[in-house]
């Protein structure tokens, strides 16, 4: 991802691909709010992404994807926010 002329750090897909992944389709609150929510509390958090998802869903067209690596941290993290 290139946000102001630099790139930004992004884990390796082969690492998402093993975390817990938690999909909030329709929230409220925004991403940068959400995020630093999971800093704080949520140590295994790992990386937050929006998915474009118009072309497969016909109720939602961007999902957020969050990614832990600990089922505790992916349940509280569920809880607050779903």
């Amino acid at each position: 991802m290139i946000y102001n002329n630099f790139t930004t750090f992004e884990p390796p897909r082969e690492v998402l691909d093993q975390c817990i992944q938690v999909y909030l389709a329709d929230h409220q609150t925004s991403m940068r709010e959400i995020r630093a929510w999971a800093y704080a509390y949520c140590e295994s958090f790992i990386w937050s992404e929006s998915l474009d998802t118009s072309d497969v869903s016909y109720e939602f067209d961007k999902v957020s994807a969050f990614y832990f690596y600990s089922e505790a941290d992916a349940t509280l993290f569920r809880l607050k926010w779903k």
